[in-house]
């Protein structure tokens, strides 16, 4: 009677890893749901922004897509451009990624193809994240100057004869882009400039300018301007032109020499 009783603790054991092991099997993988953020160009594009988490254990990291749906009255393409950062600090050593890429055309109410997108540990928001498009190819609407653009910016302090040369001050480097409408957005490279960090404003259809610029904490530190005699041209893929802007209470010019990429 005695030698049974190992028997019968072995097959009580057999019986419930048995159980267990009928229990996984039938256990159903929770469904992951992705998170959703949009930004809408009123009566233009809608950009749907679509972010999985790679790993069920953690929120973190997220594979991004988005999708662009036309929500104007006729078909469409164009390129557009999408600037995310690392967190509301939108400095350009903040950046996670930029992607930039042409978009085919789209009908009315019709959503494109999905488009992949560098993966991130970040919920996008209006915060943290750039939605642009840069032109709808139609160069009849579509602003003389729209393009993505990197390149260079020297700081001058002019002269108040029209003979002496302007004195430099220093040179930045720059990352951005100016939209469809002439809206534009410049990112300081320079991790050592604290004052002249981020440019953004506007150019009418004459290219006359009105903008600011942000220091490092995202404060106006002046507003920008056209000069009365240097105008903003492209020739060959080449921006240039001048703002007029003030630091530490003196007058300054911000001469552009940016290169377009197609």
């Amino acid at each position: 009677m005695s030698k049974s009783h190992p028997y019968a603790l072995l097959l009580g054991i057999g019986i419930c890893l048995l159980s267990i092991s009928c229990e996984q099997d039938n256990y159903e993988v929770p469904e992951l749901k992705a998170k959703t953020y949009s930004f809408n160009i009123p009566n233009r594009i809608s950009f749907n922004f679509s972010q999985l988490s790679e790993n069920r254990e953690s929120i973190v990291p997220y594979s991004n897509t988005l999708n662009l749906k036309n929500i104007s009255n006729g078909d469409f393409s164009g390129k557009y451009a999408v600037f995310a950062f690392k967190d509301m600090n939108q400095n350009f050593e903040n950046i996670s990624f930029i992607k930039s890429d042409m978009f085919d055309p789209i009908s009315p109410n019709i959503l494109s193809d999905s488009i992949t997108l560098e993966m991130s540990d970040n919920l996008f928001s209006d915060n943290n994240l750039i939605a642009s498009i840069i032109n709808f190819n139609n160069e009849a609407l579509d602003h003389n100057l729209n393009g993505l653009y990197t390149g260079e910016l020297n700081i001058l302090i002019p002269t108040s004869d029209e003979v002496s040369q302007p004195t430099f001050v220093r040179s930045l480097t720059c990352t951005g882009f100016i939209d469809f409408e002439g809206q534009f957005r410049f990112f300081i490279h320079n991790t050592s400039e604290d004052n002249i960090v981020q440019i953004r404003g506007n150019f009418n259809t004459s290219n006359q300018v009105s903008g600011h610029i942000m220091d490092r904490e995202a404060n106006n530190l002046s507003s920008v301007m056209n000069t009365e005699n240097d105008s903003f041209s492209l020739t060959d893929n080449n921006l240039t032109g001048v703002f007029v802007f003030n630091e530490n209470n003196e007058s300054r010019h911000l001469e552009l020499n940016l290169t377009k990429h197609n």
